[in-house]
């Protein structure tokens, strides 16, 4: 998704063990510790860091003034997505903007989610390009570039004790990715082999740090209609990955709710996965706070079971999790809010005077307070 246009842009698990005569006698052997069942209730901040430089202001539900990343971790949230680009012009979301907001997550006691665009800018299914570093080498040099890339990145989070839960290959690689290399779409439906060896060369790159296998790695379609397709392509390579992340829009994708549930349990059952929700967001209204033009902004963009309320967001928040969580075999391991806290605020961008198209789908209202939707994320 996007876009910021620059000035706009465990629980820990419980384990009861008790020995069958009751005995408090700690030389008893101890049941091996059980499989990581977290839920994630995430949110994508990757704007965080540079609404912070603007003086943005969140309030909780009474109007008292709160720091955001704060109030989120005592909300509930326990993930968070940040998107790493390769050589930004302006420096936002480069490497040293996402080392320094992973350690803040990280001293809330959250998890954090690695979102690599392998680019220099936004990727997604019609947008794929390789950093300009990275432009005129050959596929050989490419696989090197990736594999020596995201090792040495994830090295630094490593190194300073922020590695993250998860880390996606990719951002929305429905068509592939680093254009033409990667490229999986019309005319180069052949090319998948290619595709495959780029993505394994940076899964090899990030388990030989993570020796303790600790990370997961995503790989992250734009469609819950479309993914079954892509996914089948992949089978044949082998590819060394644990979890679908999958983005889901009304505005973009279908209305029929009973299809989005059996398309991900298709996806969890069919591929052995576990299934993020990793980009969604729902209007709590149809108005403007900006001058600037909303990506939703009409009620046939939105779900008829759920208005653009406040209480229709929280609504359609818990329908997703209820539908999340009954994924078969503990599959769906939870969602992750794309920029709830992307607001309208002043700024001085000649495209807009307050400066977002998302104001209507955040998680905040147009005087900064927090909605209902934050319910969601403090329930069990």
């Amino acid at each position: 998704m996007k876009n910021l246009v620059l000035i706009f842009s465990l629980l820990t698990l419980i384990f009861s063990c008790s020995n069958s005569d009751n005995s408090s006698d700690d030389t008893q052997p101890q049941p091996d510790p059980q499989p990581d069942a977290t839920f994630y209730k995430g949110m994508d901040l990757s704007f965080q860091s540079e609404l912070e430089d603007y003086g943005v202001v969140y309030k909780d539900s009474n109007g008292n003034q709160v720091e955001l990343l704060d109030y989120v971790a005592n909300n509930g949230t326990n993930l968070v997505r940040l998107k790493l680009w390769h050589t930004p012009q302006n420096g936002q979301n480069g490497l040293a903007d996402v080392k320094a907001y992973a350690q803040r997550i990280k001293a809330k006691n959250m998890d954090f989610l690695l979102d690599f665009h392998y680019s220099d800018y936004w990727a997604d299914p019609g947008t794929q390009t390789p950093p300009f570093a990275w432009q005129g080498m050959t596929l050989e040099q490419i696989q090197v570039a990736i594999y020596t890339y995201t090792k040495d990145v994830v090295q630094q989070m490593k190194n300073q004790n922020t590695l993250p839960k998860i880390i996606q290959i990719g951002n929305e690689t429905d068509s592939g990715f680093l254009w033409d290399y990667g490229r999986v779409w019309d005319a180069f439906d052949n090319n998948w082999p290619n595709y495959a060896e780029l993505v394994s060369e940076a899964s090899r790159a990030i388990r030989e740090v993570d020796t303790d296998d600790s990370i997961k790695i995503m790989l992250h379609h734009s469609s819950v209609e479309n993914a079954v397709y892509f996914f089948t392509e992949l089978q044949p390579f082998n590819i060394d990955f644990d979890v679908i992340g999958l983005s889901y829009y009304p505005q973009f994708q279908t209305h029929n709710l009973n299809l989005v549930k059996s398309k991900i349990n298709t996806l969890a059952s069919t591929f052995n996965k576990e299934i993020l929700m990793v980009e969604v967001a729902y209007p709590f209204t149809l108005q403007w706070d900006d001058n600037s033009t909303n990506y939703i902004g009409d009620s046939s963009q939105i779900l008829s079971e759920f208005p653009a309320t406040p209480q229709g967001q929280k609504d359609y928040f818990e329908w997703l999790v209820d539908a999340i969580k009954d994924i078969p075999n503990d599959k769906g391991i939870g969602f992750c809010y794309w920029a709830p806290d992307w607001v309208a605020f002043s700024g001085n961008e000649a495209t807009s005077t307050n400066g977002s198209a998302w104001e209507n789908q955040c998680m905040f209202d147009f005087e900064h307070k927090a909605l209902p939707v934050f319910d969601v994320f403090r329930a069990d």
